[in-house]
């Protein structure tokens, strides 16, 4: 798959908030509000559509505090060892499929060359052992496990990273 990506418009945004996870990755279905558009379209803290070969968009990257599971002060990209915290989602339908580790190595590549980091980070729910192993497989190594505090409850998150 051949993946190319763009900063995140408003009608990406709306069609992402529109996706819905089955099972147990219904946790991962977006929102599809004003908080979560402006979330997606602001620029400090950028998100990008991914597209394949032929302009469909297959998921996005984002780079930065957007990326956090708890919340950030001020919008911005880098950490203070210049690593750089990435979320990122492969469309519903394309998941499950063997698609995961070249879109996770786009993602990077696009990463790395925009954003030069010391190392990439992430977090991801410890029930997700599909995208652990992904990660795993894209490089990056297990940090800990935080736990994120919310309305919906205490979830387990695996903190992983990665050379830039």
């Amino acid at each position: 798959m051949q993946i190319t990506f763009t900063l995140m418009d408003e009608a990406d945004a709306r069609a992402i908030g529109a996706w819905r996870y089955e099972g147990e990755y219904a946790v991962y279905n977006g929102a599809n509000n004003d908080e979560a558009l402006s979330e997606m379209l602001d620029r400090h803290s950028p998100y990008y559509a991914a597209r394949d070969e032929r302009g469909a968009l297959v998921g996005y990257f984002c780079f930065g505090t957007s990326a956090a599971i708890t919340g950030s002060a001020e919008p911005g990209i880098y950490s203070e060892d210049r690593s750089i915290l990435i979320g990122l989602a492969l469309r519903p339908d394309l998941t499950g499929k063997g698609l995961g580790l070249a879109f996770v190595n786009a993602g990077l590549a696009f990463g790395a060359e925009h954003f030069a980091p010391t190392a990439f980070r992430l977090f991801v729910m410890t029930f997700n052992q599909r995208a652990i192993r992904v990660y795993e497989r894209a490089g990056f190594q297990h940090v800990g496990v935080v736990m994120q505090h919310s309305p919906h409850g205490d979830r387990p998150f695996l903190e992983m990273r990665r050379a830039g």
